[in-house]
């Protein structure tokens, strides 16, 4: 047997189920003549009879009359409208007292008929019934469609924010590449201001390494020059002890400028990197936070550039050397390989070799 809402499913009219609980039988026809020929209408006689009835199958309207069992009607309402709250409930009144009334419509009656009961009340009752349970569904069915709506804005709202992190994340990381770019801009402008006037090599290397002490304090830096055919040799020094320190300027020379003839830093921070770079010479260098880099011109290199410093309790850690000092020696290594080269090129014009003499000399 079907229910009434498959009825109402397959038929496309809109059927109600009418259960009315009362003693009385005669209520059962009246409501029968006034609703619609296909509603299904129910009897319960008593108050347990009516739970059993809504538990089996819950009714779109109830009619309930407040004297049964003794003035239970009103708490039967309240209770069907907790368990069954989508149910229309119209409360019938053999009594006239304005409390109970009151009591019904808190309890949640939505109507109330009161005796003598005609079929054209009951009738305008149930229409009015009908006509709520029309407008609930079609409330229901827009809260549906907002609910829907709702998911798919906040999903939306979800995917436009992760594209708005997105893009001020790569708004920050070109700000930030930018203002790197301005910063080592603004360092190479400020080195090459600081070699201004010099013309020979001798006053390039020095103001080097003068301009190295003020931008890093203080630290160990050299620099090594070409001295033949792969080999270089130290050109300039900084806190350097020539005497004490030469098997760490050979082992420099051996190691560390041999790894750094190209145009990005060489950076060394901890033993085993400088193990595994260098073997047994990493023995002389243990203890020490290393950067180097190549001054390169078009043709050739022309001078590596090396600081360095140990890594002692009072220091602040391995990042900052290197990120303090890497952009500075990166930006300041072009410049210093082509005040170089002029400086060479000038004292070339002014010592031109004779044709005896061997170009190497």
């Amino acid at each position: 047997m079907k229910s009434p809402q498959e009825v109402n499913a397959a038929s496309g009219t809109e059927t109600a189920s009418v259960l009315v609980v009362d003693a009385d039988a005669k209520m059962l026809d009246l409501v029968r003549k006034a609703a619609d020929s296909a509603a299904q209408v129910r009897l319960a006689a008593s108050v347990d009879a009516a739970q059993v009835a809504m538990t089996r199958t819950p009714a779109d309207v109830v009619l309930v009359n407040l004297q049964i069992a003794d003035h239970a009607g009103t708490e039967l309402i309240r209770t069907i409208k907790q368990k069954y709250p989508k149910s229309q409930i119209i409360a019938l009144s053999r009594s006239r007292r304005s409390e109970e009334c009151v009591d019904a419509f808190r309890a949640g009656a939505a109507d109330m008929l009161l005796a003598p009961f005609s079929q054209a009340d009951v009738q305008k009752a149930l229409t009015a019934s009908a006509g709520r349970r029309a407008e609930a569904e079609k409330q229901r069915q827009r809260h549906e469609r907002l609910r829907l709506v709702c998911r798919r804005l906040n999903k939306a709202r979800h995917e436009i924010s992760q594209q708005v992190d997105l893009l001020c994340n790569d708004l920050v990381r070109a700000y930030q590449e930018m203002a790197q770019q301005l910063n080592l801009t603004q360092t190479a402008a400020d080195f090459a201001q600081a070699l201004a006037g010099e013309l020979d090599v001798e006053g390039v290397l020095r103001r080097t390494m003068e301009w190295i002490l003020r931008k890093l304090g203080p630290l160990n830096a050299a620099i090594y020059l070409p001295s033949g055919e792969g080999n270089f040799s130290l050109g300039a020094y900084l806190n350097l002890d020539t005497q004490a320190d030469g098997p760490l300027i050979d082992a420099i020379g051996r190691t560390i400028v041999a790894q750094a003839r190209g145009p990005s830093a060489l950076v060394v921070e901890d033993d085993k990197s400088i193990d595994e770079l260098f073997g047994d010479d990493g023995q002389q260098l243990h203890g020490r936070q290393w950067l180097a880099v190549g001054c390169l011109t078009p043709r050739e290199c022309l001078g590596v550039l090396v600081v360095f410093r140990s890594r002692t309790a009072g220091m602040t850690g391995t990042t900052e050397l290197s990120a303090s000092a890497r952009g500075l020696i990166e930006a300041s290594a072009p410049i210093l390989a082509e005040r170089i080269e002029q400086a060479l090129g000038l004292y070339h014009r002014l010592h031109p070799f004779h044709e005896d003499q061997p170009e190497d000399e």
